[in-house]
């Protein structure tokens, strides 16, 4: 199939997610619950919020078993997103969370409702397994955040190794509770599972360093706010240096250029396509389905994401 019948199909399978999550009876009795998931869920490609669907589609499962997953996972992603502003200081306050004491409310709210929605899956030992899945993700997403958190390091490559521990178990496991567990409502093949949960893992990732990495790839006069990412832990090492520091840019374009002279840039191109190379080979005991071409197509959408630059990001397509 052509990449655009593969990404109209992202919002056929995505629409009866939204539809329900967006229904009066879901969150009748907490009217602001129900406001932030009728905002945020509009915001949000549709791939992302179908991919629990696909993944069981993959696993052989039925589509009732994986719109119920992702109407349970999405509670669950949007209160990481969410809490992870608040611990990481990055809060930006509005009109439905107007503070972080509601965000964290409404975050552990929309966590509770995600448990909820596990028990409408309609095999029990398929939806035990999944809640088991929802919890040991979760339970390594809360500890990546706290060693975000916690980073203490001043040396260049502890700081580095710390930084790919966090990124997996913070960001790798959000995603792998909707794929792992898109493969469990599914089968109870574990084979299939940990597939997709690797594959999971490999999409968080990706995400989580493109957002990282925004600024290298930025031609924006704005001034810099400093903070410890990838790209400035591989300028550093370029450099040769030892101990943390920052350098002396005045706006996100000279940081950008300063990295494409050093080679970040390309560096930093080579890592995501290793991540979506590690994506697409954790599918590959998946039997061949429309599901797995889905998923298949999943990586290069999130490379989309990439701001123009001089420097092209390899795709497995060009050369």
């Amino acid at each position: 199939m052509i990449n655009s019948e593969l990404d109209q199909l992202f919002q056929e399978y995505a629409d009866p997610v939204i539809h329900r999550l967006q229904s009066d009876d879901l969150l009748s009795t907490f009217p602001d619950c129900s406001k932030l998931i009728n905002e945020r869920i509009n915001k949000i490609p549709a791939w992302q919020i179908a991919l629990p669907v696909i993944c069981c589609l993959a696993a052989g499962g039925t589509l009732d078993a994986g719109n119920a997953l992702a109407i349970a996972w999405y509670p669950a992603y949007l209160a990481s997103e969410i809490l992870d502003n608040v611990e990481d200081k990055e809060f930006l306050p509005d009109r439905l969370v107007p503070s972080p004491e509601v965000a964290t409310n409404l975050s552990t709210s929309l966590i509770f409702l995600a448990f909820r929605s596990l028990t409408s899956l309609p095999d029990p030992e398929k939806a035990s397994l999944v809640v088991r899945i929802f919890s040991e993700s979760g339970f390594e997403a809360a500890y990546g955040q706290y060693r975000d958190l916690g980073k203490i390091s001043a040396k260049v490559e502890e700081s580095l190794n710390d930084y790919w521990e966090m990124i997996i178990h913070k960001s790798g496991s959000v995603f792998r509770a909707a794929t792992a567990g898109g493969g469990a409502a599914g089968t109870s093949d574990k084979t299939f599972i940990d597939a997709l949960g690797d594959y999971g893992t490999a999409l968080g990732v990706l995400l989580q360093l493109i957002d990282d990495c925004r600024d290298a790839f930025s031609q924006s006069q704005e001034t810099i706010t400093w903070e410890i990412s990838l790209s400035l832990l591989l300028y550093l090492l370029a450099l040769g240096e030892e101990d943390l520091r920052f350098p002396n840019a005045g706006s996100k374009a000279e940081w950008a250029e300063l990295l494409r002279k050093m080679g970040v840039i390309n560096a930093i191109s080579s890592i995501l396509l290793e991540w979506k190379i590690r994506a697409l080979d954790s599918i590959k005991p998946l039997g061949d389905s429309k599901a797995k071409q889905l998923l298949e197509r999943i990586p290069s959408l999130i490379l989309e994401r990439i701001p123009m630059s001089p420097i092209q990001v390899q795709d497995g397509s060009s050369s």
